[in-house]
């Protein structure tokens, strides 16, 4: 007999605003962004932004892109941890 899938309601404010609490979670976010950061620092480097101005615009989509990525991580391999507890019972 073939098990058919369980169905979850996920938590979207709890898989969106619950801060990473597993060194798996940290260590994954903090290398995101690194990453991140880099790839959009190198090119303001060349150019006349003040250090201080690219900075802030290269931090705004390293932290953005890298919290989508840990959200995306979440609802595919911790649903059960963020979905919404419901009773149902057949």
């Amino acid at each position: 007999m073939k098990k058919e899938p369980e169905r979850l309601e996920m938590d979207l404010a709890k898989i969106f605003l619950t801060p990473p609490n597993t060194m798996k979670e940290k260590v994954t976010l903090v290398v995101m962004m690194v990453v991140v950061f880099a790839m959009f620092f190198a090119p303001v480097v060349f150019t006349e932004v003040s250090p201080v101005k690219g900075i802030f615009l290269s931090a705004l989509p390293a932290v953005s892109i890298s919290w989508g990525w840990m959200v995306l991580l979440r609802s595919l391999f911790r649903k059960r941890e963020f979905s919404k507890k419901t009773n149902n019972k057949k």
